[in-house]
């Protein structure tokens, strides 16, 4: 008599849930990124426009040089806004990207934990993965909490296991 192992949906919800944290927060950085160089462009249209306006009203180089000198300095002013604003939606950017992920990674982790939980059970077999399964989870579980990562034993035999002694492969 066999089973069929089947995948319960909770477990496609939370590679999908991952997978789409994932892409928004892409979108969003590119969607910043769009709004960033738009800024710039009408920057640099400015700029233009005010060179152009000052060339076609200056009665010598005297006024254009006053002019140019009045442009250059809101254009240099509008470049350091533009500069700060983009330092501080990188770092909210980060902020949120590894917040987003680290909430989806664990919900993730605790789906597939559970899922691996229950077609492990109680099988004798399956003892030395479950043991690894255990060393796996708090390893995850650290790095997830920002703790640094504990290294996973490797697989174990039945054999290995009842000899106390460790296969390293």
């Amino acid at each position: 008599m066999t089973t069929e192992a089947t995948t319960p949906l909770d477990v496609y919800r939370a590679n999908l849930e991952l997978a789409l944290r994932m892409l928004s927060c892409g979108h969003k950085a590119r969607q910043q990124a769009c709004e960033f160089a738009m800024q710039r462009v009408k920057r640099d249209l400015t700029a233009i426009n005010t060179t152009r306006e000052a060339a076609a009203g200056a009665h010598d180089w005297n006024d254009f040089g006053e002019s140019c000198q009045v442009m250059l300095r809101d254009y240099i002013e509008a470049t350091t806004n533009l500069w700060q604003q983009g330092w501080v939606s990188a770092l909210r950017q980060q902020s949120a990207y590894s917040d987003g992920i680290r909430e989806a990674l664990a919900n993730w982790q605790s789906t597939w934990t559970d899922q691996w939980k229950k077609s492990i059970g109680m099988n004798p077999a399956a003892i030395p993965m479950q043991e690894w399964t255990q060393h796996f989870e708090q390893a995850l579980g650290g790095v997830l909490e920002g703790r640094a990562p504990v290294a996973v034993p490797p697989f174990a035999t039945l054999d290995d296991s009842a000899q106390g002694e460790r296969h390293v492969g």
